[in-house]
């Protein structure tokens, strides 16, 4: 009885789950404020080389990241019918990240997510993962928002929706 009552206080996470060209991430829900289909970009000429451009989301300017343009994935291709904008908020400033698909919502136990494997041979560089999630015969890259982005990377991002928004 003991060990079903300390599995049952086995903390769960619930984790926003997404897709970039093969690999599945997972960001904690409370990161991410909506999801949205893909909105019209407006490109900010001399925009940094990691923003994609701005979107008006009913009636705010936000700067718009692709994230597989930001881990190195990007290959030049038309984005997927199934892509979205994830709305996040990172450091008090509400940006967009172009992501391939977000398929689902999960819940997890902390119990199934391990700290980064050392051997990992990731495109994304390692200081962006908080860790693994094992789902079945799935991996899962647990994304540390805060580190996606360097502090002036999302100053800047911040300083484009603004501009634009002039």
């Amino acid at each position: 009885m003991a060990k079903t009552e300390l599995k049952s206080k086995a903390r769960e996470m619930q984790l926003v789950i997404f897709r970039l060209r093969d690999e599945e991430f997972g960001v904690e829900i409370s990161a991410v404020l909506e999801i949205t289909r893909l909105l019209a970009i407006t490109h900010i000429p001399e925009a940094p080389g990691f923003i994609e451009g701005v979107i008006n989301l009913r009636g705010k300017v936000l700067a718009v990241v692709d994230l597989a343009k930001q881990f190195g994935l990007k290959e030049e291709k038309e984005l997927p019918k199934t892509a979205r904008i994830v709305v996040v908020e990172v450091r008090n400033i509400t940006l967009g990240l172009i992501v391939d698909e977000v398929p689902e919502v999960i819940r997890i136990s902390e119990e199934k997510i391990e700290p980064t494997p050392e051997i990992i041979q990731s495109e994304v560089n390692r200081h962006y993962i908080k860790g693994v999630a094992k789902l079945d015969q799935r991996l899962i890259i647990l994304l540390d928002l805060n580190s996606v982005l360097s502090f002036n990377e999302v100053e800047e991002a911040g300083k484009v929706a603004e501009i634009a928004e002039r």
